[in-house]
């Protein structure tokens, strides 16, 4: 296992994570705490200036490596990426992977951040498969095949630059039930990152489903919570607000926990003991998402590791 560590805890607003400062500030928190790689986050425009390859040139240069050596990270794990998300660089356009006509754009929108992780030795893109449960009607078997369609020419771009594709489940996406899931590895070719904690949210035990599809899973993303989806509060009307940021009126404040948590529902020791039973040699990159202090849980996060889960790493 190769450990790294999300920096989506630090740009929680769009002000926040803008100054070369604050980037350097991270880092050098991230690698004082032991981790040495970071997996970054899509966004958009000047004042999201790690979320684009165009934006990391302009600030930092063709080669964004030997700012991150001079603050002890060594590289890039990942970049996570959602084709969905309207960005000022494609011209705001909206797109979905349940669109035929959106799949040309939608593979030339990866190309960027492919080309990126080849150059600085990154090792996956890490995509949102499908846009929100809430916009759409529920996928059928039909539109599994047409998203799958559109990741495996993703992957066939990504493949021939040494990349890897990962498909991200997300607590909110039309791909959401254990069924839907499954259906859309078997529409597919690419591997699938698997985040602890989404999937608690959405009512998947992620070490069950781990063990039962070891060998589809390309990168991982641990995290823990303390709550799960009580109903279908995911199809609710803007679910990124009404539910994970409003709990769906059950005033749910944070869904989204560092490692041991008290009251955590991810049984996060068993979780890791199966990656090593089945020798997964990919990326676990931990992270604290909606989390408070940045710096506070990176080092609650490494202290769990060090402490609680010493024999199994």
């Amino acid at each position: 296992m190769k450990w790294a560590y999300a920096l989506n805890q630090w740009n929680f607003r769009m002000d926040v994570f803008v100054r070369h400062e604050d980037h350097a500030r991270a880092f050098k928190t991230i690698a004082a705490c032991g981790f040495d790689h970071v997996e970054l986050a899509a966004g958009t425009g000047r004042w999201d200036n790690l979320g684009r390859p165009e934006q990391i040139a302009l600030n930092y240069g063709d080669d964004f490596r030997p700012m991150l050596n001079r603050c002890g990270i060594r590289g890039v794990s990942s970049f996570f990426w959602d084709p969905g998300q309207f960005a000022e660089e494609e011209g705001w356009a909206f797109r979905s992977t349940r669109n035929p006509a959106d799949h040309d754009a939608i593979v030339e929108s990866a190309r960027p951040f492919v080309d990126f992780l080849a150059a600085v030795g990154g090792s996956q893109l890490v995509a949102r498969p499908v846009g929100p449960a809430w916009m759409g009607p529920p996928v059928s078997a039909d539109d599994l095949k047409v998203i799958g369609e559109v990741w495996n020419r993703v992957g066939e771009v990504a493949a021939a630059s040494g990349v890897g594709v990962s498909l991200h489940y997300d607590c909110l996406g039309a791909v959401h039930s254990r069924a839907e899931l499954e259906g859309l590895l078997a529409a597919t070719d690419v591997g699938l990152a698997l985040d602890t904690a989404e999937l608690t949210v959405g009512g998947i035990d992620p070490v069950d489903f781990y063990r039962s599809h070891a060998g589809r899973v390309t990168h991982v993303q641990l995290k823990d919570t303390r709550f799960a989806d009580a109903g279908e509060e995911y199809r609710m009307p803007g679910a990124e607000s009404t539910m994970l940021k409003g709990g769906a009126g059950r005033r749910i404040e944070r869904w989204f926990y560092e490692l041991g948590t008290e009251g955590g529902l991810v049984d996060v020791k068993a979780f890791v003991g199966a990656l090593r039973d089945h020798g997964y040699d990919g990326w676990v990159v931990v992270e604290s998402d909606q989390g408070g202090n940045p710096a506070e849980l990176v080092m609650l996060n490494r202290w769990y590791l060090n402490h609680e889960l010493r024999g199994l790493l």
